[in-house]
C-alpha cells in the first residue's frame, strides 16, 4: 500500500454507525417522535430518494410531497432536524484509525452518498471537516456511488490517479465499482475494525 495517497472514507456504516442489521435506528424511532407510521414514511420517502442523492430535488421539497400525499400536520423541517441529530453517531474506533492515517501524512476525504443538506451537518454540526482534506457527496456532485462517474470526479478534483487512491466503504456494489475503476477497496462489514486496521498497518 505504498503508493496509496489517499483514503476515501464512506459515511453512513463506516464513519458513521447508525446503521445496525441493514436498517437506519432513527428511522424506528419516528413514530414515537412524530406519532407517524415509521415503515411507511421509510418506503415512500427512501423507496425513491434517487433524485435527492444525486441533487436533482432538495429533500425538503421531498418531504413536503410525502407531508401532502399522507396529509401530515407537523413541520417537516422538524423530522428533517430529527433524522441527522438521531442519525449522527460517530465511530470512535474508525475515527481513531482515520487520527492515525493524518498523522502518517496520508490524504482522507469522505466519499458519500449524501444530499446536500445532510453533508453541510455532516462537516459543521458534526464537525468531520476537522478530520478529513475535503468532502465528496452525491448531492454536489450530481452523481452518486456506484456509478464510475463519482470515481472519476474525486479523482479529477484531487488530482490523483485511481491505483492512488482506497475506498473503504460498507456496500459490496460500491467496492466493486471503485475497484473496476482502478481503485483499492476495503470492504467494511459492521463490527470490521479489526480487518480495517490490519489492512491500514502499513501504512500507520
Amino acid at each position: 500500500m505504498h503508493h496509496i495517497r489517499c483514503i476515501a472514507w464512506d459515511f453512513d456504516g463506516v464513519l458513521n454507525r447508525g446503521i445496525e442489521n441493514g436498517r437506519f435506528v432513527w428511522q424506528d424511532q419516528l413514530g414515537e417522535a412524530f406519532g407517524i407510521d415509521a415503515a411507511l414514511f421509510a418506503r415512500r420517502v427512501f423507496g425513491d430518494f434517487w433524485a435527492v442523492m444525486r441533487g436533482e430535488k432538495d429533500v425538503l421539497d421531498h418531504l413536503r410531497d410525502w407531508q401532502n400525499e399522507v396529509g401530515f400536520d407537523g413541520d417537516v423541517e422538524e423530522i428533517l432536524n430529527f433524522w441527522f441529530r438521531a442519525d449522527a453517531k460517530p465511530c470512535a474506533d474508525v475515527l481513531g484509525l482515520v487520527d492515525r492515517v493524518r498523522h502518517a501524512g496520508l490524504m482522507q476525504v469522505i466519499a458519500t452518498n449524501n444530499e446536500d443538506r445532510r453533508t453541510t451537518y455532516i462537516e459543521t454540526e458534526m464537525g468531520f471537516s476537522r478530520h478529513v482534506d475535503a468532502v465528496f457527496s452525491s448531492g454536489r456532485m450530481k452523481v452518486a456511488k456506484p456509478d464510475a462517474g463519482y470515481f472519476r470526479h474525486i479523482e479529477t478534483a484531487l488530482g490523483l490517479m485511481p491505483h492512488e487512491i482506497l475506498l473503504v466503504d460498507d456496500h459490496v456494489e460500491n467496492i466493486e465499482a471503485a475497484e473496476a475503476c482502478g481503485w483499492h477497496v476495503h470492504h467494511f462489514p459492521e463490527n470490521g475494525h479489526g480487518a480495517l486496521a490490519d489492512r491500514l498497518r502499513p501504512i500507520l
